[in-house]
Formats: structure tokens, C-alpha cells, sequence
């Protein structure tokens, strides 16, 4: 994932996917009658909620034909999106109660960079769900075999490495998936070229450390684009 200076991904696509990401994962850790973060205080938690909505309403409005002022408002949505996000994420999101596995789950960067060995993995990734979402885009969804409840990365891991390929038929070898994206939180929002329209995707994931060191191949999953 390309970044701008730390932790918040460049383009538009994956800054939309990583942001709702966040936004779900502090509103689900804020929310209810006994919430995990007390530490968040609501109107901050709706505030980030409202960054989101209003960054995603005027991301949206660019997906299919749109004008100069539509894009202009993107942009500055995406400017003042980031302006609330950074300090939320300085004031509330670095320190205890939230763990490095919360700040894994929410695509941001850890504090614990120790030469700590981590063994290769060993679980399959699973993706959950699969869903085209609009033009040239797929949502998918990713879990851990071992731990299905949990949309955390596991910890040591710098994401799930996605193969892929789309085409008129479905592909069932992982060595016919000869693209690749490593998708660092879930869900993930794959953006294709507009020749893939109409055609089977057809993807398998897995695991990779932070050494690079790849798990065993989830099962293949299909789905036709646009």
C-alpha cells in the first residue's frame, strides 16, 4: 500500500476502504452499553463518524460520470478527512487500552518494532466474502481460519497477500492468479481496469509476515465484475 508520510493510504480507493475500516472498527469499540474504549469520548467517536461519511459521499460521486467541481470536492473532503484523522488517532488510538492488535486491525502503525522472531505462518486466510460493488471495484472480506470472530491481522503479519486474475472463465489454479495486492485490512476494496467489466475474478489468498514469509494457499473464490 502506498502511504502519504505515515500510515494513511494515497489513493482514493484504498484510502475509502481503509477509512471505513477505522471508522467501523472505533465505532463497534465505542458503541453499546458497555463500551471496550471508554477512553474515546462520544463526540469524538462522532466526529469520526462524520468525517467518514462526508469523505465517502463526495468519493462516490466520483465513481461514475462526474464534473470538475465533483472532483474538487473529493479532494477537499479527502484533505479535511485527514486533518480530523491524525490527531484522533495521535490522542486516542496510540496508547493502552488499545493494543497493537487493535492498531493492526485498523491498518495503523505499531510502536513495537522488536527484533522478535516471528515464525513463518501457518493458518489459512480465508476470505469470508466477495462482492462487486460498483464499476470496476471488489470488496472483499478476509478472516483467519483459526479465529473467524476476529477481523485482526494476526500479529506479526504486515497483511494478506491476494492473487488474482479476471477473464472470460473462471481460473481453479492459484498458478493461473498471476496478479497481486496485499490487502492490510478487511474488508478491502480491489479496483480493476474497465476491460475486466463483465468478467470472472477469480482470487485466493494467504498470510505474509513481516519478513515476507507466505502461509498456505485459502480457497479460490469467484465473482463475475460490474
Amino acid at each position: 500500500m502506498a502511504y502519504t508520510g505515515d500510515y494513511i493510504p494515497a489513493r482514493d480507493a484504498e484510502f475509502d476502504g481503509w477509512f471505513e475500516n477505522l471508522n467501523s472498527y472505533v465505532q463497534e469499540k465505542t458503541g453499546g452499553e458497555s463500551p471496550a474504549w471508554t477512553h474515546v469520548p462520544k463526540d469524538a467517536a462522532d466526529g469520526l463518524f462524520a468525517a467518514y461519511t462526508d469523505w465517502h459521499r463526495a468519493y462516490a460521486a466520483t465513481l461514475g460520470a462526474h464534473t470538475a467541481v465533483d472532483t474538487k470536492a473529493k479532494n477537499d473532503a479527502n484533505k479535511a478527512a485527514a486533518a480530523f484523522i491524525r490527531p484522533f488517532v495521535a490522542q486516542y488510538l496510540k496508547f493502552a487500552p488499545v493494543t497493537n492488535e487493535d492498531r493492526t486491525a485498523m491498518g495503523l502503525h505499531n510502536h513495537d518494532d522488536s527484533a522478535t522472531v516471528i515464525p513463518p505462518p501457518a493458518t489459512r486466510a480465508a476470505i469470508t466474502d466477495i462482492r462487486a460493488v460498483g464499476g470496476y471495484q471488489i470488496k472483499i472480506w478476509f478472516r483467519d481460519e483459526q479465529t473467524p470472530d476476529s477481523r485482526a491481522v494476526p500479529y506479526g503479519f504486515n497483511g494478506c497477500l491476494l492473487n488474482f486474475a479476471w477473464g472470460a472463465e473462471r481460473d481453479d489454479s492459484v498458478s493461473d492468479l498471476k496478479e497481486t495486492a496485499l490487502m492490510t485490512h478487511s474488508p478491502w476494496t480491489l479496483t480493476l481496469p474497465p476491460e475486466a467489466r463483465k468478467s470472472f475474478l477469480s482470487c485466493a489468498a494467504r498470510w505474509q509476515n513481516k519478513k515476507g514469509a507466505l502461509g498456505p494457499w485459502g480457497d479460490i473464490q469467484h465473482v463475475v465484475v460490474g
